[in-house]
């Protein structure tokens, strides 16, 4: 007999070993998840704050690391609980920005304009000393 795989679906809270996580997509045999941490220090650009989105008290300081997110098997997980539709959409929001992000640092350098006042400039030395004023 074909052994019976946990019915999870997205927006699911899960066990994994000692670890809580939040299954954000699922294929047949692999899901994947988001890992929960609860007070994490130092936050990270994709982290979100659970507790400020729903009012789960089990949940209310935990922090999703969207960064780490990995693939695992469907197989051997818990069913802890449930967050709402909000909590989904911001974890998404938050893979979707970590992607981009990543894929802007991989740029080589010069290639994306400086965000900067004036920016670096090209063939600059910097200050010049002994050199005559300008103004």
């Amino acid at each position: 007999m074909k052994s019976q795989l946990p019915t999870l679906s997205r927006g699911d809270i899960v066990l994994r070993g000692n670890r809580h996580g939040i299954v954000v997509t699922l294929t047949n045999r692999r899901m994947l998840v988001v890992p929960l941490e609860w007070r994490p220090f130092p936050r990270h650009r994709a982290d979100v704050g659970i507790g400020t989105l729903t009012s789960q008290v089990m949940f209310h300081d935990a922090v999703a690391r969207c960064g780490d997110r990995q693939w695992v098997s469907r197989e051997a997980q818990r069913f802890v609980g449930r967050v709402s539709p909000v909590v989904v959409t911001a974890i998404m929001n938050a893979i979707r920005r970590e992607e981009i992000d990543r894929q802007s640092e991989r740029f080589p350098a010069g290639l994306v304009k400086s965000t900067l006042a004036f920016g670096p400039m090209m063939g600059s030395r910097g200050r010049r000393v002994g050199a005559p004023s300008l103004g």
